[in-house]
């Protein structure tokens, strides 16, 4: 249940600006002399003589507004954003060595994941305006594309890799010489856009006021208007230092130093109850790399009220729309985190709906994690919370370091003996997902009986092939032949050209882990079901939950137990062995459809309103 919350910072874009009033047209095909071109035009020597650009602006997201500063060092790249937006207030840069950022409540972590570090890397050329040089002096591949025309003007298209970085596209007005925008691609596949309006000179030079941030989806479209910009000659080097952090929003009742708190496993889930504004306890579901959100249905019976708009991106090619809204606290067990962020968001039905039982309310997991050094112990279903600053470890494990991207937390393992990094999702209910880029690059394929299945998850599914690998090991641990997937999808989390794949609930579950996010480690321990394979039988099926007594058919697997029973996509699931849907949740169904091979499942099916019955035996 892995997702990035997509939030209203630009990026460190505003200094590569370039426009205006130039002499003769430079020679297209040549991408440095439209960049010489481009300096001459917005300034010339001007730029060598700045070293710091500072700006102030006004910004609007999805119905929300604020505000937003930034500076940027233009010769070293180092930058800073903070911003407000909406009453939520947040920050990013880099301070010359590790890019960081800063969540809400002003708790400020490392970015040094790959993609942080490519992504890092990228803004600092920009920031810079690294190809005002020669590729000599700041390292860069620049490619002309050619030509694009738009709306009666014509740009020539200029594709720049930083070393280290990520590569974007230059448009570039091939008669005033104005960038007109730069394309980049996320690692998960999407499409982000920065437009610059309304230049106007400063200082000598000439600069955008507003720009326009999309990422194709125009409701969720970010709006700057530069409202001051201010230039230093030399960069001042505290506008670019680290902000410190520390946690002043949460206890443990009677200042104890720990607090334990049970969990239930829930089809594959940690299931937490938990009390928003003293209210009586809900599920909630624990998840490593998740915010803090509300179902709609939660928020509406709490009188939480959300406001604005902004995209979300999961496992899928689709994007969400979320409310993000403050509550006073929250509470598990004896552990209250006060005046939180909360997202509202829609929630898959086949997850939440847990049949006679309470719905899932919302999902638990970044914010608390950060704040605490959390122990996971799956043998005893137990929660521990430790302070940050009062932590020591005491176990017989192994410690192992933590990258963060943004909020996921991320460890290097491997697969059939090739390391990768991957990603620590206790909100995945499946059990270990390898990214088809990584599986292609190192030639990894499935062993076994291999068939189709779907991850559903926020913001759409994507499609996986299900197997065994021969391996996989995590520090000194290995499983053999545990149960894998390969990803298949083009956008999404599990498209990431970067990550090699997702570690979920059944390969979580063989450890004991202590999660120590504030300084970027892990101890990992055995589980008592270290050693335990599972074999769980397969009836080549695919439900999803669109009703609370149905389940709807939407995956039939060619020559599958499914397919010898006569079920057709769409088919409509009421009971299964005799228990009405009305009465299951995902963990009931789970139960029943993942047994071991020879186990007889007896579905009651409506297909165009007429009842039938489906035997289905399932198999290897």
């Amino acid at each position: 249940m892995r997702f990035k919350y997509l939030h209203f910072a630009i990026g460190p874009i505003f200094g590569l600006t370039v426009v205006a009033n130039s002499s003769a047209a430079p020679q297209v095909k040549d991408p440095q002399a439209i960049f010489d071109a481009m300096k001459k035009a917005s300034g010339g020597s001007r730029w060598d003589a700045i070293g710091e650009l500072d700006f102030t602006a006004d910004i609007s997201e999805g119905g929300l507004t604020g505000h937003r500063t930034f500076s940027e060092d233009l010769h070293a790249g180092r930058n800073r954003e903070l911003y407000d937006l909406g009453g939520t207030s947040g920050g990013d840069g880099y301070d010359g060595h590790d890019g960081w950022f800063m969540d809400e409540k002003g708790i400020v972590s490392v970015r040094e994941s790959e993609q942080a570090r490519r992504e890092t890397a990228t803004e600092s050329y920009i920031a810079r305006n690294g190809w005002f040089g020669p590729s000599t002096t700041d390292p860069a591949i620049k490619r002309y594309l050619g030509e694009q025309h738009e709306a009666g003007r014509t740009y020539a298209v200029v594709r720049v890799t930083p070393r280290g970085g990520n590569s974007f596209d230059t448009w570039v007005d091939i008669d005033s010489h104005l960038l007109n925008r730069v394309i980049q691609q996320t690692d998960t596949g999407q499409t982000e856009t920065t437009r610059y309006l309304d230049y106007k000179p400063v200082a000598g030079l000439l600069l955008p006021y507003t720009e326009q941030a999309s990422d194709g989806n125009s409701q969720y479209d970010t709006l700057a208007h530069i409202l001051k910009i201010a230039t230093l000659a030399k960069a001042d080097d505290k506008h670019f230092v680290m902000p410190s952090s520390s946690v002043h929003d949460t206890h443990i009742d009677g200042d104890a130093t720990f607090a334990k708190v049970p969990f239930e496993s829930y089809g594959g889930e940690i299931l937490v109850d938990v009390s928003i504004n003293g209210a009586k306890p809900m599920p909630f579901l624990l998840d490593s790399g998740g915010l803090n959100l509300l179902t709609p249905g939660t928020a509406q019976k709490l009188g939480v009220v959300g406001e604005g708009r902004q995209a979300v991106q999961g496992v899928g090619d689709t994007e969400q729309s979320m409310k993000s809204a403050r509550v006073k606290s929250y509470r598990l067990g004896a552990v209250t985190l006060e005046d939180q962020r909360f997202l509202i968001l829609d929630l898959p039905r086949i997850l939440t709906d847990r049949g006679e039982r309470a719905p899932i309310a919302g999902i638990i997991g970044y914010e608390l994690l950060r704040r605490f050094v959390t122990r996971i112990d799956y043998d005893k279903k137990e929660l521990t919370f430790v302070p940050n600053e009062t932590f020591q470890y005491t176990g017989n494990g192994v410690r192992l370091p933590l990258q963060f991207d943004d909020r996921t937390p991320l460890v290097e393992a491997s697969v059939d003996k090739v390391s990768g990094t991957f990603a620590l999702d206790t909100g995945d209910m499946g059990d270990l997902t390898v990214f088809r880029p990584f599986a292609k690059a190192h030639d990894i394929s499935l062993q076994g009986a291999i068939f189709n299945g779907r991850a559903k998850g926020v913001a759409g599914e994507a499609a996986l092939t299900v197997g065994r690998l021969s391996s996989w090991s995590l520090g000194p641990y290995t499983l053999n032949n545990p149960t894998a997937s390969l990803g298949a999808s083009k956008i999404g989390e599990f498209a990431s050209k970067v990550l090699a794949g997702n570690i979920g609930h059944g390969v979580l579950s063989k450890f004991v882990l202590t999660f120590d996010y504030a300084h970027r480690q892990i101890y990992v321990e055995k589980s008592k079901t270290f050693n335990v394979i599972e074999r769980h039988g397969h009836s080549g099926i695919n439900f999803d939950r669109q009703r609370h007594d149905r389940l709807i058919v939407t995956g039939v697997e060619p020559k599958s137990p499914a397919a010898a029973s006569g079920l057709h996509v769409g088919d409509q699931v009421t009971a299964i062995n005799g228990v009405p849907i009305a009465r299951m949740g995902l963990d009931d169904i789970k139960k029943v459809t993942t047994q071991p091979a020879g186990a007889p499942i007896q579905l009651s099916v409506l297909r165009e309103n007429i009842a039938r019955e489906a035997t289905l035996i399932l198999i290897d």
